[in-house]
């Protein structure tokens, strides 16, 4: 368009008459209901206008300071790797899940490792309220750091 103030002028004109027609109409209820759908077509329009661009990230990347660090593995290279992430925050959040479903994979691999003692890690010594807030951050790492050790 090479005239933008010339088609605002317009569409605000037509928006007026439109509005007066519907008044004349119908009263008050033709005013509403022209509105409605004048509000409507303005929206539409508008949108139109804006185009395929992307919105922008709610979490500005790469302005921090520290470096972004990135997974070790990612899900197409180790298919577990997701359930095992997840599963990792689960068990910070919820005791239950921790005792139940974390707990035990750790057993296992510390068992398919041949490191019995990090299976004693993954049973802390107080007693397990499984209601309760799951496992601090420390220990999962204690437990991690003594399954990967050589």
């Amino acid at each position: 368009m090479k005239r933008p103030r010339l088609a605002v002028a317009a569409a605000l004109t037509g928006i007026a008459a439109l509005l007066a027609a519907g008044y004349a109409a119908a009263g008050q209820a033709g005013l509403i209901a022209v509105a409605s759908v004048t509000a409507l077509g303005v929206l539409i329009v508008a949108r139109g206008m804006v185009g395929g661009q992307e919105p922008p990230p709610v979490r500005p990347i790469g302005r921090r300071r520290e470096p972004v660090r990135r997974p070790a593995a990612r899900a197409a290279d180790f298919p577990a790797y997701q359930r095992i992430s997840s599963d990792l925050e689960w068990a910070r959040m919820s005791r239950r899940h921790y005792e139940r479903i974390l707990r035990p994979m750790l057993a296992r691999l510390a068992a398919a490792l041949d490191r019995p003692h990090a299976a004693d890690l993954a049973r802390p010594g107080r007693p397990a309220d499984v209601d309760g807030p799951g496992v601090d951050l420390a220990t999962l790492e204690r437990i991690i750091a003594t399954l990967e050790e050589r």
